[in-house]
């Protein structure tokens, strides 16, 4: 599940606010608690209120009660359980477009689950992260493998996060810059997309970015420019999209517990349609000043519509559900879901509570 922390907020006033949304947008509100709601810097019993607070809201809306899970919920597979299903799939061409290639186009969701809470393998944390696998499919201990001074700065951000994970020292230093609907790569690769494909082209637009890239065999651009999505470059070899993903800031991480890379980070994502309603999704990370080694990440995405299709921002409210009613005229489509609203007391809000703006970290010479 993909969160907005609200720092600071006493747990009666968050679920006044709450009641607001629901009262204004009652259907809107049973999405958002699902996708969106979360607050660091709360007591752990107040945390835990409000989550319960903003499910019976999304309940009361027709949203079913998707806002938090129990303890007892069973591990989610990523990773490891798909690649052991991917072996035992039968081979699959994928169709073409009037101009020869695969044929991706569609919306798609992003993996089922808790989100990218953590990439990493995990147990229970609190209500909105549930257990789950690893998103790291190589190495195969599902641990990403950054070399020594690197885990250490992990461990250093992990520590001052302010959510009552473990190993926390209470410190506040960073939240998750999602937090502040800061979005960028491969993490915007991980929720739900519509692929649309033109000669030359390859579009994919997310809840509230964007992605075109070239697939003509131009160039990258140099690489002294940096951005949060970095610069994408495709090309295709046989029936899997093969994008190269150069000049990327650093200042975003793959999930909200401080798992980052650098602006010397280079991402090869891989995507290939391995049934009719199915993407097999892989990115490969490479970075020799954060990483001992090239690393990967692999997961399904479902076509939005079918059994199995994860939620992950934009899809529409019946997205996140295992299985979709088939009569649902909307189960298909595509929702924007705006990150910009109200953003300017959220961020001076969590200054005021002494968090910091994640600047990106710089190796060691």
């Amino acid at each position: 599940m993909s969160h907005r922390f609200f720092a600071g907020l006493r747990s009666s006033s968050f679920v006044e606010a709450r009641r607001s949304v629901a009262r204004a947008a009652a259907a809107i509100t049973a999405l958002t608690a699902v996708l969106f709601v979360g607050v660091a810097g709360l007591r752990a019993s107040s945390f835990v209120e409000a989550r319960r607070s903003v499910a019976k809201a999304a309940e009361a809306a027709g949203g079913g009660a998707q806002a938090f899970y129990p303890r007892d919920t069973p591990k989610f597979p990523q990773a490891k359980t798909w690649l052991a299903r991917k072996a035992k799939l039968p081979p699959y061409q994928a169709p073409r477009t009037p101009d020869g290639v695969p044929d991706l186009q569609g919306v798609w969701g992003g993996p089922v689950g808790g989100g990218n809470d953590d990439i990493e393998e995990h147990e229970y944390v609190d209500v909105t992260t549930p257990p789950q696998e690893s998103y790291v499919s190589d190495p195969p201990d599902g641990k990403v493998p950054y070399t020594p001074w690197a885990l250490a700065k992990r461990n250093e951000i992990r520590a001052g996060l302010a959510r009552g994970w473990p190993g926390e020292t209470g410190e506040r230093l960073h939240v998750d810059p999602g937090s502040f609907c800061v979005n960028g790569m491969p993490r915007s690769s991980f929720g739900g997309q519509e692929i649309v494909q033109k000669p030359g082209y390859v579009i994919m637009l997310t809840a509230n970015t964007y992605r075109v890239i070239p697939t003509d065999g131009r160039p990258p651009i140099g690489q002294s420019a940096k951005f949060f999505f970095g610069n994408s470059r495709g090309h295709w070899e046989g029936d899997t999209l093969v994008v190269e993903v150069t000049s990327l800031s650093g200042k975003t991480w793959f999930d909200s517990v401080g798992n980052y890379y650098g602006e010397n980070t280079r991402l090869v994502e891989r995507w290939r349609l391995v049934d009719a309603n199915t993407i097999d999704y892989e990115v490969t990370i490479e970075d020799p000043t954060i990483y001992t080694r090239p690393w990967k990440m692999t997961y399904p995405k479902r076509r939005a519509g079918t059994p199995g299709a994860g939620g992950g921002g934009g899809l529409n409210a019946a997205g996140p559900a295992a299985v979709v009613d088939s009569k649902d005229p909307y189960a298909k489509e595509f929702w924007e879901q705006t990150c910009t609203e109200g953003n300017l007391e959220h961020v001076v809000g969590l200054r005021k509570l002494g968090f910091k703006w994640f600047e990106g970290v710089t190796p060691p010479k």
